[in-house]
């Protein structure tokens, strides 16, 4: 009977006359209603969280310790903070045993490295005091300690001292596109001059000897002098990069990073949500800022699984082709 019943509503809510009124009067409800939910979620911030990920762990934010961070994944759980990026360094976190981060800001994708693979090794650097310790108290509150070493560095092409330019902020935390490029929008717009500490990973490495799979980039247009500083291990062990490169058509078009990654013979992919495009160069309008910079490339302009990628890169390594 219940059954019966069910298959009557829907048949009659289906209907021409039904459906067209019903839908007309819910259609302004739910415009508005999605309008309120964007305000909130807008508006309404978390400071501290916890989500579960796919694989069954928690990953927790503390508090005072990235609050954009954490009303994120609090709205929009792990999939609300670049989620096409977010897979793609899922994919190489399964697979990987040292995942360098450069510019690990709060530690999102530090933290979920370990949590993604419990013997992966993961370095991540912060240059800027008071989110390198908000980093560090993200690290100790999901224990892993063990697998993520935090160093209060930045990266680039000369070891020293260096000016790193940071906009203001309202907020509770620091912004996140403070920058060492000097030829940029925050030195224009007179952004606050910080002194950092600035070393080539090439220099690092030598002190703290690794083989490195996996490299994540996010450092506001510096991604050039971060490649030029990490050349020579790059060079060695070949290292799959996550790359954000920003489009700067109207300015320096990104060549010298595209001179970088030409020089380390990398081919770029722009990580999009169908797919990985192969490109040439970044000076062309485009919403999604990542890039897969890979050390092989397969046949085809476009790939939908990165595992040929991985695959041949394992092949040639044992080769002793890499």
């Amino acid at each position: 009977m219940t059954k019966a019943l069910t298959k009557a509503f829907q048949r009659w809510r289906e209907s021409y006359g039904v459906s067209r009124v019903l839908s007309t009067v819910a259609k302004p409800v739910y415009t508005v209603c999605s309008g309120v939910a964007r305000q909130i979620q807008a508006k309404v911030k978390r400071n501290g969280v916890a989500i579960r990920l796919p694989n069954g762990k928690t990953m927790r934010v503390a508090r005072d310790a990235g609050v954009a961070l954490a009303s994120s994944l609090f709205w929009h759980g792990l999939d609300g903070l670049e989620p096409d990026t977010s897979r793609t360094l899922r994919f190489f976190f399964e697979r990987s045993a040292v995942f360098v981060d450069v510019g690990a800001n709060y530690g999102f994708y530090s933290l979920l490295a370990a949590l993604w693979n419990s013997k992966l090794q993961v370095v991540a650097f912060e240059p800027l005091g008071p989110i390198y310790e908000g980093l560090r108290k993200n690290v100790e509150l999901n224990y892993v300690a063990d697998q993520v070493v935090c160093e209060n560095l930045a990266l680039g092409s000369r070891s020293g001292a260096a000016t790193l330019y940071l906009p203001q902020t309202e907020g509770k935390d620091l912004e996140s596109t403070g920058t060492l490029a000097t030829n940029s929008w925050q030195v224009r717009q007179n952004a606050q001059p910080l002194t950092v500490e600035v070393v080539r990973f090439d220099e690092y490495e030598a002190r703290h000897s690794m083989h490195v799979d996996l490299v994540k980039i996010d450092v506001e247009d510096f991604e050039a002098d971060v490649l030029l500083g990490m050349a020579g291990v790059v060079r060695r062990d070949q290292p799959f990069i996550v790359c954000e490169i920003l489009p700067r058509n109207r300015e320096h078009k990104n060549e010298r990073t595209r001179q970088a990654i030409e020089a380390l013979g990398y081919t770029p992919y722009w990580i999009t949500p169908s797919g990985y495009v192969r490109v040439s160069r970044f000076d062309f309008e485009r919403e999604w800022t990542n890039f897969l910079l890979s050390p092989v490339s397969v046949p085809g302009e476009v790939l939908s699984d990165l595992s040929p990628l991985w695959e041949l890169k394992q092949h040639q390594a044992r080769a002793g082709v890499a």
